[in-house]
């Protein structure tokens, strides 16, 4: 039996993966930081081998890397990537929303009305927006990204928000801002208006980069691309 076959394997990888990836994105392990297989192991009364998988994950993500005699490293955050990144979330987070929002059942749509309930309540918390809005944010994509029924696009979208939500946290940052954007998502979705879902998920990602970025930042490339092709424009993400 192969050793990640081995029962309780998988569950290890899982688990170790997911605490490294939130250390990653709220900072606890900073860029740059070498990623210590074997501390790692040791901490979690491990072997080595569930680590190195974990580890295997998260350069997948693209948070870390490895480099020539040092081994695994936290990716730095590279803040040129970011309209790239705003520019496939409209893509596909969109067509998620789209997709997902005629599937999404009662125990989705309840779940999702707790979150934004949640997020409101917990707003003015000191330490919220340095990675509690992240979680909660992350729950609320999360089920309509679900809902769609596409693993494959569900995997992508995945890269794509730990990348936006690593930048979201070495910035500047409004969280309030969102919410008028996620229960508009929200009432699409009771709807089960894929097309409405879909549209605001677009306008909902564009808007969220001028809580991020400088809004003087001019959009260029792909994301200039991608606004064009939705019909989308700049002025929109400061309304």
């Amino acid at each position: 039996m192969s050793a990640a076959a081995r029962p309780g394997f998988g569950r290890a990888t899982d688990e170790v993966a997911r605490i490294l990836q939130g250390r990653i994105i709220d900072g606890t392990m900073p860029p740059g930081s070498r990623i210590d297989i074997e501390a790692i192991a040791e901490e979690f009364g491990i072997s080595r081998t569930p680590v190195r998988e974990a580890i295997l994950r998260l350069e997948g993500l693209g948070l870390a890397e490895r480099l020539p005699y040092r081994g695994a490293i936290v990716s730095a955050v590279d803040p040129d990537r970011f309209a790239e990144v705003t520019a496939l979330r409209i893509e596909l987070e969109g067509l998620a929303a789209h997709l997902g929002a005629p599937r999404l059942n009662d125990d989705d749509l309840t779940e999702m009305r707790s979150i934004l309930d949640e997020i409101e309540a917990r707003g003015r918390e000191s330490d919220f927006a340095l990675g509690t809005f992240n979680e909660l944010n992350h729950r609320f994509h999360h089920l309509i990204t679900q809902a769609a029924g596409a693993p494959v696009l569900a995997r992508l979208i995945e890269i794509l928000t730990a990348e936006a939500d690593r930048m979201r946290l070495h910035s500047r940052f409004d969280h309030t801002a969102s919410a008028p954007h996620h229960r508009a998502i929200l009432e699409a979705c009771e709807r089960h208006d894929g097309p409405a879902a879909g549209e605001l998920m677009r306008r909902h990602i564009l808007a969220a980069r001028a809580y991020t970025a400088d809004r003087s930042d001019p959009a260029t490339g792909i994301l200039s691309t991608v606004l064009r092709e939705t019909d989308l424009t700049l002025t929109e993400e400061h309304s």
